[in-house]
């Protein structure tokens, strides 16, 4: 439902400092830091070690949320609410969204923000005691906020048990479960977690912090020694221990996992056998770091990283083609890739083949065996060879979308990397002849296809060619322009693929939007992307190889 998906977006820029870093305020006398309460030793951590000045961090939400569409959404989410009362965790979700919703609507200051009882750049952390999931959050006003909760669970009819284990009080959101989610405000901090039923004084005392780890996320310097690994910001980062996870799972070290496995009756993982095979693959893939290179008033980036041994790196980089243009954001919006085909289906065979030689041994992971096997056998036929020869990346680039007689049209250029653009062309021709008739060659004029085959509303299409690609462009009021494009550097990154969106890219949607009559699309529709073109200059996402293994990164320019 796109309304559920607007709002819960605007919920989560208003709690925007979970990953915008601590509190500027020292903290006071007897509470402990955050990183104090997560173990060094966690299998999974997010967590923040500085601050965005609150006013910035609240200016920074004003420019990004949807305010505007707030109102709206929530009068179709209560038109909406009736057709999910047949399924229970959908209504209280949506009947949550409401209550939320309306505890921002007529937020305008950081004094608001306050008066909710909320931060704006609060200390946060979100953690494991072994598998068992632990969330902090810092408080601006514990009273002010205590209101607010009541408020929303009241307006959601959500009416919680309350406990008390060692003199300190929590509420229990779901009392009938074999786990519970419970909440606790404790000096001045939101505790969200799940827990068993059954949960010891012993357990819950770790849970709610009246017991703090003998070594710590504070004390490690593990949060640190990433942020400046990974060159991320302080302003929150985090990782998945991959070892630590299965080890945990197998044997577990904490109470929580051994006690939360038990609630849920869930068998240990017996890995003795696999204990080999689980080193072997945790050597190659440690973990998953993640964090933001950027997070100021004009540009964020965020990144996740699937940590790879040297090996794979070093292979992966291979796979990495030169394409013209990749990477850049010329154009209202882009996407590209580069693979060299016949390297990948190589080392695909290289990787099968070591498995083959060196199976996974245990009964739980013979499927990696049959995966590989399943996967070479799909790569390596004819039609993967056929392109894998001549094609080695592409990059389409949109310059213009409007709307001609009635139908989405628009310009742009797509360019086709290639080792051999001979062979490529030759590949074209068998289904569209008149390609290999334009008698193309590098360097020279760019021609203008002609195709019976083409409807007659098709802009007119050129193409050129260089030592290394082709390049056709659609409806392009310069073909000269190609012989750019098939000249344009490729990026000095490792990218597998890239692509960008632009502010008139979602400006030019939302006319086409407009004109096309569909049941599918509303005016609350063609509103947000609208939004997205006031708030976003230009918004990239790639996939690279990295020093460290495969990044994962999203970056947002605003307006």
């Amino acid at each position: 439902m796109k309304t559920k998906l607007s709002l819960a977006v605007t919920l989560a820029l208003v709690s925007a400092g979970l990953l915008s870093g601590c509190s500027d305020d020292k903290e006071s006398a007897g509470e402990a830091s955050t990183l104090s309460y997560i173990p060094a030793d966690s299998p999974y951590f997010m967590a923040s070690s500085d601050t965005m000045p609150e006013q910035e961090a609240f200016d920074l939400f004003q420019r990004m949320q949807p305010m505007a569409s707030l109102e709206s959404d929530l009068d179709e989410l209560r038109d909406t609410l009736p057709e999910l009362e047949d399924d229970k965790v959908q209504h209280a979700l949506g009947a949550l969204l409401i209550a939320m919703g309306e505890e921002l609507v007529g937020v305008e200051s950081l004094e608001d923000v306050h008066a909710l009882g909320l931060k704006m750049s609060p200390q946060v952390a979100f953690y494991g005691l072994g598998i068992l999931p632990v969330l902090r959050m810092q408080l601006q006003d514990e009273e002010a906020f205590r209101e607010t909760l009541q408020r929303i669970l009241t307006k959601a009819e959500i009416h919680p048990t309350t406990a008390t284990t060692n003199g300190t009080d929590y509420w229990v959101l779901t009392p009938e479960a074999p786990v519970k989610a419970i909440l606790a405000i404790i000096d001045q901090q939101l505790l969200i977690s799940v827990v068993p039923q059954d949960a010891s004084d012993e357990l819950l005392a770790q849970v709610l912090g009246n017991d703090l780890p003998d070594s710590n996320l504070e004390d490690s310097g593990a949060l640190a020694e990433l942020e400046q690994r990974h060159d991320f910001t302080p302003y929150g980062a985090g990782e998945v221990d991959f070892s630590r996870l299965l080890n945990e799972l197998s044997s577990p070290s904490h109470a929580g996992t051994q006690a939360l496995m038990d609630a849920v009756e869930a068998e240990q993982l017996d890995l003795s056998a696999c204990q080999a095979d689980i080193d072997r693959i945790t050597s190659r893939f440690p973990g998953l770091v993640m964090g933001m290179r950027e997070y100021n008033q004009d540009r964020m980036e965020m990144n996740v990283i699937l940590e790879t041994d040297e090996e794979i790196v070093s292979d992966l980089r291979a796979l990495t083609t030169q394409v013209p243009g990749l990477g850049s954001t010329e154009g209202i919006a882009s996407i590209g890739m580069g693979l060299n085909l016949p390297l990948l289906l190589q080392t695909v065979q290289q990787y099968a083949q070591q498995v083959r030689q060196n199976p996974f041994s245990c009964d739980e992971l013979q499927d990696l065996n049959s995966a590989w096997s399943e996967i070479n056998t799909a790569m390596n036929n004819p039609a993967t060879m056929m392109i894998g020869s001549a094609l080695s990346g592409l990059r389409a680039r949109i310059d213009s979308l409007t709307m001609t007689n009635g139908e989405p049209s628009g310009s742009g250029i797509l360019t086709l990397a290639s080792p051999n653009p001979m062979g490529l062309v030759t590949t074209a021709s068998a289904f569209v002849p008149e390609l290999g008739a334009l008698e193309l060659e590098p360097g020279g004029d760019a021609k203008q296809i002609e195709s019976m085959m083409l409807p007659p509303e098709t802009p007119a299409l050129h193409a050129a060619m260089s030592n290394n690609a082709i390049a056709l462009g659609a409806d392009i009021s310069d073909p000269a322009s190609l012989q750019e494009a098939l000249e344009a550097p490729a990026s000095e990154q490792d990218l597998l693929l890239h692509g960008h969106l632009t502010s008139e890219f979602y400006h030019s949607l939302a006319d086409v939007m407009e004109q096309v009559s569909s049941d599918e699309v509303s005016a609350s529709d063609i509103d947000v992307v609208r939004q997205y073109a006031d708030i976003y200059k230009n918004m990239e996402y790639w996939l690279r190889v990295d020093d460290a293994g495969v990044e994962m990164s999203f970056s947002a320019e605003l307006e």
